[in-house]
């Protein structure tokens, strides 16, 4: 069960490993760290330019505001408010399993009923008549 939780957690995180996050930068946060922003330098007060891993420019970006940087603290703590809720349903789920599994441990083994075999009124019995060299028998089963 933790294998699973860790499995979902880590495979979330890497999904946005290559995504922009802010990054303070002379004194401001600007949304860089993905592909087409790898590094940044300086263009103006509140302007950056953006630069791809083999240092192409990629296009400028300009500093974040208070409101813009509150928003995006908002979206990752709900970001971790939904993996927290995502976490406590995978345990319980694991939980019920486990209980699942438990109660099918708990089940008697089923045994068959002993049968008493079915005999004819007086038991098996064999009966020959002879007459001369001949000999006649019956049974009753």
């Amino acid at each position: 069960m933790k294998y699973i939780v860790t499995l979902v957690c880590v495979l979330l995180l890497t999904g946005c490993a290559t995504t922009a996050a802010p990054n303070f930068f002379n004194g401001h946060y600007y949304m860089a760290g993905d592909s087409s922003c790898v590094r940044v330098r300086s263009l103006s007060y509140r302007r950056v330019m953006c630069m791809d891993k083999k240092g192409v420019e990629t296009g400028y970006r300009d500093a974040m505001t208070y409101e813009e940087l509150q928003m995006y603290q908002m979206h990752v703590q709900n970001q971790q408010i939904q993996m927290q809720q995502l976490n406590q349903q995978l345990q319980q789920t694991g939980e019920a399993w486990q209980r699942v599994g438990q109660q099918i441990q708990q089940v008697p083994q089923y045994t068959a009923p002993q049968v008493t075999p079915i005999t004819p009124p007086g038991g098996y019995q064999t009966r020959c008549i002879q007459n001369g060299i001949y000999v006649n028998c019956r049974s009753n089963y």
